[in-house]
């Protein structure tokens, strides 16, 4: 997040999300961009969400590659069924232990318009520090 000090105001740069003045947030989602004032923010909210589906996955495969071992004992080398085990092995605990999450910023109006910024565990940082900033701005009451 970059600032930019104008002459009458502090502006608050972020490259993958939007501008933050002093009376409001410029919101860029994809190809659309949205004016959000401070007074007409009802509430906001930061999410983080965790992501499974590449977990089950791996989980999946391992079991398949597990099996196919235990059915194939009789037909190939003793080298290569260790080879997929180490493989099944690496894919199992792999499943267990990785986590990736997905970050939903959620800004309400009190007009109860709902804005949404979606974003991956990539852009973590940013989307936390905008967010920070977003709260800082918003007068105390308002929250």
């Amino acid at each position: 997040m970059t600032t930019f000090q104008t002459d009458s105001e502090i502006v608050l740069f972020s490259k993958k999300f939007g501008l933050i003045t002093e009376k409001q947030i410029i919101l860029t989602n994809g190809t659309s961009q949205n004016k959000v004032n401070f007074d007409s923010i009802n509430r906001i909210n930061l999410i983080k969400k965790r992501v499974f589906y590449i977990n089950t996955i791996l989980l999946v495969a391992s079991l398949i590659l597990y099996t196919y071992i235990y059915f194939s004992i009789k037909y190939h080398p003793k080298e290569f069924l260790i080879g997929l085990a180490l493989l099944g092995t690496l894919m199992l605990v792999y499943s267990l232990i990785y986590k990736f999450y997905n970050y939903k910023l959620i800004i309400k109006e009190k007009d109860n318009s709902i804005i949404e910024v979606k974003t991956s565990q990539l852009h973590r940082k940013c989307i936390k520090e905008f967010y920070n900033a977003i709260i800082k701005k918003i007068p105390k009451n308002k929250k």
